[in-house]
């Protein structure tokens, strides 16, 4: 019997610009840590709307709307290029002179994004919008962190999945 496919665990999230031609970047980004247990991958429930008449009692027809698909993590190191790349601004990890600059108004972007686990599916969205804010404390028991809400959205090139997996290579 064929070993079951089991997604388990997490290597890395990976962050770039979506290509000119509206697919999948190819130039992404290890954007740091995750926070332990706070990657997940979720829709909704669908949306039916049904179709009414006077002379029957039951729906003619249903007409279904797939639920939003969302990416949420949290990012454990935010450092200055994490911080440019999901909350705009500009980043300098030039040593000496490592800073931030916030933008002047709250940012959302849209990224690729590839999720590769440990074993099993590796997650890879062509077009994700990106809202990200910050959450941690200043203290000796909570490391600062950054909170990654992506929601999925159809690609702008034509016949490209919203999103699609491969596998992780057998080692």
């Amino acid at each position: 019997m064929a070993a079951k496919l089991i997604t388990l665990g997490l290597t890395k999230i990976e962050i770039g610009d979506i290509l000119t031609d509206g697919s999948m970047g190819t130039t992404l980004t290890q954007i740091g840590y995750t926070d332990r247990d706070s990657c997940v991958f979720s829709s909704e429930d669908p949306e039916e709307t049904e179709i009414e008449v006077e002379e029957v009692d039951d729906p003619i027809d249903i007409i279904t709307k797939g639920g939003k698909k969302t990416l949420k993590f949290t990012l454990a190191d935010p450092d200055e290029t994490a911080l440019a790349l999901l909350m705009g601004g500009t980043g300098d990890t030039t040593t000496g002179q490592e800073s931030y600059t916030a933008p002047d108004t709250f940012p959302i972007t849209e990224q690729s994004i590839k999720v590769t686990p440990n074993k099993g599916l590796i997650l890879s969205i062509p077009r994700a919008r990106i809202v990200a804010k910050w959450n941690g404390t200043f203290s000796k028991t909570s490391q600062f962190k950054i909170d990654v809400v992506a929601t999925v959205m159809t690609p702008t090139k034509s016949g490209l999945a919203p999103f699609s997996t491969t596998r992780v290579s057998a080692t």
